[in-house]
């Protein structure tokens, strides 16, 4: 089986009808390529949406904190969520093993990718749109993927521009932690947690 520009429409398709349920705000949050996928199907005047607070599924899909003793709720996609979003399948091979394609690079390629800049620039969007007619038209001269789905390896070199991105965004993420746990000061307690060098959080406690 090799997904094919039909396959992709019954995906697109999908996501719209999973996008419009209360998980849309959970894809929303996410940021960066599921956050651009979710308006994709929803449109830019569902942004506002965001601030009215949790969904109805925030328990018990969502995110649980206990801290100190306090629970804080958040939505949150599930991993199963995220590849869906990202429109993945995991392709069994003649030889027993299992290759895991995408029709757009799931969270670890992404965060690698030399897009990946803290916000959605106007090369991302570039990119999308590029993307996007790959998927209907076939390879596009600008771009080194091809148009159907690819794996994590083929999204990697696809995605490189500049090598450095990376490690910068890195580095923006550890000054970021490591003045928000020692710096900043106020009427409330500062927590933060620093789940992974590309993961930082913050919450207040009264």
């Amino acid at each position: 089986f090799r997904p094919v520009f039909a396959d992709y429409i019954v995906y697109e398709q999908h996501r719209h009808e999973f996008l419009n349920q209360p998980r849309a705000r959970a894809a929303l949050l996410h940021g960066g390529l599921i956050w651009r996928l979710a308006l994709h199907s929803l449109g830019f005047d569902v942004l506002p949406s965001v601030l009215d607070g949790i969904s109805r599924e925030v328990v018990p899909f969502g995110l649980m904190l206990d801290i100190n003793g306090q629970t804080y709720f958040d939505d949150e996609l599930s991993e199963e969520e995220i590849d869906f979003m990202c429109g993945t399948y995991y392709l069994h091979t003649n030889n027993g093993n299992v290759e895991i394609v995408s029709w757009w690079p799931r969270p670890q390629a992404w965060a690698a990718s030399g897009l990946n800049v803290g916000f959605w620039s106007s090369r991302c969007e570039s990119w999308f749109q590029l993307r996007l007619g790959n998927i209907q038209q076939g390879r596009h001269k600008f771009t080194n993927d091809a148009n159907g789905p690819m794996t994590g390896s083929q999204w990697k070199g696809s995605l490189k521009f500049n090598a450095g991105t990376s490690k910068m965004m890195k580095n923006v993420n550890v000054a970021s932690c490591s003045f928000l746990a020692t710096k900043a000061s106020g009427k409330n307690k500062l927590v933060v947690t620093c789940a992974s060098l590309i993961s930082c959080s913050a919450f207040t406690e009264n």
